[in-house]
């Protein structure tokens, strides 16, 4: 990687964990968690101060206002947001629960728009944010249509890291889940990402039967669990109604 490129790549690993924390931070906790030197890290957030897609709030650096700006033009030019989302906010308003949209990138699922429900709980799911594939019900759903070549050298290349108690382990036990996914058109997270927190979830298929991205209602067990079948139904719909527009 040429010195060009470290720079730009540093300047975007520290971008992503200010994006990632919760309530900002600090440039020292920034060197620890990227490994960049202070002195470095430093001179980058300053840069990114200055033009605005950092702000320095009591040293814990949080993302700009330029930051807004771009994540706003970014929503209006993707016709798969634009598209999306009048049909993510209804399902928001008709469950109450918080609605996602995502796609899959460099084997792992990305989060490119959010609507929260009126009954939100807390999650760690953001816009931009990754999560792995095989423990959340929008990577399922992805990963469940993905050409069988790919698939299988998707799942083998998977780190079985235990989120949860629930969540699953092995190859055989995902691939198994898998095929009851593409029989029955929808994934579901029983809590196996973050603890208390039940996803189901639907893809959106591409016209060569792939699918493109994936939709999900999240929320807490003591509701979703439940509505399982029902949600289920309303993902479905919403998502043949994004295909047939894009």
């Amino acid at each position: 990687m040429k010195d060009g490129e470290k720079s730009f790549s540093k300047i975007f690993d520290i971008v992503e964990r200010i994006a990632a924390s919760r309530d900002g931070l600090k440039g020292r906790e920034i060197s620890r968690l990227t490994g960049i030197p202070q002195s470095t890290v430093f001179r980058m957030l300053k840069f990114l101060t200055d033009r605005g897609y950092l702000v320095n709030h009591d040293q814990l650096y949080c993302l700009g206002a330029a930051m807004s700006r771009l994540g706003t033009v970014a929503a209006r030019q993707n016709p798969l947001i634009r598209i999306a989302r009048p049909l993510l906010a209804a399902l928001a308003d008709e469950t109450l629960e918080t609605v996602h949209l995502a796609r899959l990138e460099n084997a792992r699922v990305v989060y490119i728009d959010k609507v929260e429900g009126a009954r939100s709980v807390r999650m760690g799911s953001m816009i931009g944010k990754s999560g792995p594939l095989f423990c959340t019900g929008v990577g399922k759903a992805l990963l469940a249509f993905l050409p069988e070549k790919e698939r299988v050298t998707t799942i083998r290349a998977i780190e079985f890291t235990p989120f949860t108690e629930h969540t699953v382990l092995t190859a055989e036990a995902l691939e198994a889940e898998l095929a009851g996914i593409r029989e029955k058109g929808y994934a579901v997270d029983n809590c196996e990402h973050e603890r208390g927190v039940y996803c189901v979830a639907a893809p959106v298929f591409a016209p060569d039967g792939t699918a493109l991205c994936a939709i999900s209602i999240s929320g807490s067990e003591l509701y979703l669990r439940d509505q399982t079948i029902p949600y289920a139904a309303l993902l479905r719909k919403a998502a043949g109604e994004i295909s047939a527009k894009l």
